[in-house]
């Protein structure tokens, strides 16, 4: 692993302590991401999914809800061993493993789903990551998408986090955000995506890695409350993309 996803593995196995799965956020985010999973995942019998930045493992346990062999990978052994305490807790039986996105380690035609929430952004080489989950997909199979633009703070927007920990008390999302930008602020410049990603850019990326026609899903219908608006200083745009080989 290079120097680059060193880095971002650090910070997010510091970060795996503190990050919340959706029925911590609130029950109806919770509603709305199973049912969007279920409902694009197409569940069947003996069905083959993959997890990509996994974290700690929540679309995992939605497609292990839906009957899914789930196989959840992430670059962080932290937030690894997170995803497999709460999936003990939780009585799923999931294979959780540490992997490069851009470099999967396994044979082609290996799921008949690919999902992945919130990674692109954060890749140096989002398009050789794409036409890896391509790669693995079966035919026939679908991949999921769902990523935003998230504005994360760059050296012109600095100004906004002590402003926001002022008026938060020194509150953890601040806290947060302080240290993630400290922690990736030497990564901006190679991260491609960094600030975040819009719908339309995904598209391309996954025509380009092969798949020739790319959805939307209803965000408006399926979300009545944005899930992110709660830790965030903005609203966020967010968006599920899927598509089939």
């Amino acid at each position: 692993m290079d120097k680059l996803k060193t880095k971002v593995e650090r910070y997010w196995n510091w970060r795996s302590s503190s990050y919340a799965l959706d029925i911590e956020k609130s029950p109806e985010t919770e509603k709305a991401w199973d049912t969007t999973i279920k409902i694009l995942a197409k569940p069947g019998q003996t069905q083959e999914a993959l997890d990509i930045g996994t974290g700690p493992g929540q679309l995992a346990f939605y497609l292990a809800g839906a009957g899914f062999n789930v196989t959840g990978m992430d670059i962080s052994p932290n937030m690894i061993s997170s995803a497999r305490k709460k999936a003990k807790e939780m009585d799923f039986v999931i294979n959780f493993r540490t992997g490069d996105a851009e470099k999967l380690d396994f044979a082609d035609n290996s799921f008949d789903v690919v999902v992945s929430r919130n990674l692109i952004w954060t890749l140096p080489n989002p398009d050789l990551a794409l036409k890896e989950w391509y790669r693995v997909l079966k035919p026939g199979g679908r991949i999921i998408v769902s990523d935003g633009f998230w504005c994360n703070q760059t050296w012109r927007r600095f100004y906004q986090i002590p402003m926001n920990m002022l008026k938060g008390m020194l509150q953890i999302n601040s806290r947060i955000s302080l240290r993630f930008f400290l922690h990736y602020a030497s990564m901006i410049k190679h991260l491609p995506l960094y600030e975040g990603v819009k719908e339309n850019e995904v598209q391309k990326l996954m025509q380009c890695a092969g798949f020739s026609e790319v959805f939307s899903w209803d965000i408006g219908q399926y979300f009545p409350k944005n899930p992110y608006a709660f830790a965030m200083s903005v609203r966020p745009s967010f968006f599920i993309v899927y598509a089939d080989k």
